[in-house]
C-alpha cells in the first residue's frame, strides 16, 4: 500500500503514521482520524512505512503500529522508529493480550491499545499526544 494523506479543517503541527498489516484496519483508522481533522499517512507494509519515516521523520508526532505483522513486527518497527526519532510518540495496538508482550522500556511506548477500540477512544488518546498549532 502506498502512503496517502488526508487533512481537514483543523491545523495540526504534525502528522500521524499508521501501520497495520490489515488494509481494512488502516483504512478505518485513517478515515476516523482524517474526519476528525488529523493529517494521516497509512501503511500496510512495515518496510515501506519505515523507509517513508526515515525520509520524513520530522513531519510526524505520532506513530501508531500494530504489534503482530509479517516481515517486521511492531516491536522491531518501534525500535527502528525510536532510533530515528527519540521524540515521536509511539502507540502500539494488538488484538492479543498486551501483558504477554516483552516491550523494552527504552522504546518509551506512550500507549498500548487493545483492539478493537472505538474511534472515539482512539481520538481521545491521539488528542492527548497531538499538539494543535
Amino acid at each position: 500500500m502506498t502512503a496517502t494523506t488526508t487533512s481537514n479543517a483543523k491545523t495540526l503541527s504534525k502528522s500521524i503514521l499508521i501501520l497495520d498489516d490489515e488494509y481494512d484496519i488502516v483504512t478505518i483508522l485513517k478515515k476516523s482520524l482524517s474526519i476528525a481533522g488529523f493529517s494521516v499517512f497509512g501503511f500496510t507494509d512495515p518496510v515501506l512505512a519505515l523507509e517513508h519515516f526515515k525520509s520524513n521523520s520530522d513531519m510526524y508526532e505520532i506513530v501508531l503500529t500494530d504489534v503482530r505483522m509479517p516481515q517486521m513486527n511492531g516491536i522491531e518497527f518501534a525500535t527502528h522508529i525510536r532510533r530515528i526519532s527519540p521524540i515521536v510518540k509511539i502507540l502500539m495496538m494488538s488484538a492479543f493480550d498486551m501483558d504477554d508482550l516483552n516491550i523494552q522500556s527504552s522504546l518509551q511506548i506512550a500507549e498500548f491499545l487493545q483492539k478493537l477500540f472505538s474511534p472515539i477512544a482512539l481520538l481521545k488518546i491521539i488528542s492527548k499526544y497531538m499538539a494543535i498549532a
